[in-house]
């Protein structure tokens, strides 16, 4: 353990990186929303926490089996720098996802089998053989699909059952999402090629990565025109001029914008979160509280400031 500082009780919920579960309430949220929910509902609110906890399980293990690519990447201390103990991190992922388990299934047989579906995803992107987060064009799918599909499912079971026609309805999320996802891995492009994790930007290369990427966010937004989903077509649209710029900054001075680029990925979950704000103001006060309690954490813990549009 680090010898400079002590474990703090907060560095536990820290542990489940509550930034990166906002995208996760947004998702579930706005599934429930196309589902026709609206409002303050306490059966939405219990499936939401249960499938928050679960993906927050799923990060603990993410950063315990990718302790030595953070901290080459430098981020994610509480683990790559011994701020908490290995065990510790151990207890705390099987307590969540045994709670999970134990009361997801009371939401229904389809509920159970998306919640164990994402876990099994989850496990299978971080943990050899298979840590589908260091094989290319899987890591994107995988990111594509439990976001843009799975994620958005668990919202929509909170009002009605799962049809095949329900999957291809989240498409418009699984283009924008996967394209999304490529643009965060081409910000970790060195420190992952040093850690020998293969990721699709260092597959692709930072020129291809950029232009997959602006294509799929492209596409994204034509299967939003086409199933009249406003919320995706918003985040879509306001996004596209980004990542174009990105991709054009790269083609032409051969270099990568790293703040830009990180905007890329960070604003279209700005403004998903800012739409679910609008189809659930009850959320807002949470929200913003939740930012403030990072913003304080984060600076005294570490002495940086996040979270943040443009930095990592």
């Amino acid at each position: 353990m680090n010898s400079k500082v002590k474990t703090n009780i907060l560095d536990y919920f820290f542990l489940l990186r509550p930034f990166i579960l906002i995208p996760v309430i947004n998702f579930f949220l706005i599934g429930n929303y196309i589902a026709g929910g609206s409002g303050f509902e306490y059966r939405v609110l219990s499936g939401l926490l249960l499938y928050t906890l679960m993906m927050g399980g799923v990060y603990i293990l993410n950063q315990i089996t990718d302790i030595e690519t953070d901290r080459l990447n430098k981020k994610l201390f509480l683990l790559s720098e011994n701020y908490l103990p290995m065990k510790h991190a151990y207890i705390e992922m099987f307590l969540i996802w045994g709670t999970v388990l134990f009361f997801s299934y009371r939401f229904g047989y389809q509920f159970f089998i998306i919640i164990i579906i994402s876990l099994i995803l989850g496990i299978l992107y971080s943990l050899p053989p298979f840590k589908l987060k260091g094989k290319p064009i899987l890591d994107t799918l995988s990111n594509g699909f439990g976001y843009g599909i799975l994620n958005f499912s668990a919202g929509w079971l909170m009002q009605r059952a799962l049809e095949w026609g329900v999957f291809l309805r989240f498409l418009p999320y699984f283009f924008s999402i996967s394209a999304i996802f490529i643009n965060t891995t081409i910000v970790d492009m060195e420190g992952d090629k040093k850690a020998g994790a293969i990721t699709t930007s260092v597959f692709l290369g930072a020129k291809f990565s950029y232009v997959i990427s602006s294509l799929l966010i492209l596409i994204g937004l034509v299967f939003s025109i086409f199933y009249e989903d406003y919320i995706c077509l918003i985040s879509s649209a306001l996004s596209l001029p980004i990542f174009l710029y990105t991709t054009f900054y790269f083609l032409k001075k051969k270099e990568i914008n790293r703040k830009i680029t990180i905007l890329s990925f960070r604003l279209p979950g700005l403004i998903f979160t800012f739409i679910t704000c609008i189809l659930y103001p009850w959320f807002l006060p949470i929200f913003l509280f939740l930012i403030l309690v990072m913003r304080i954490y984060y600076k005294k813990r570490f002495n940086i400031d996040y979270p943040s549009l443009s930095q990592g």
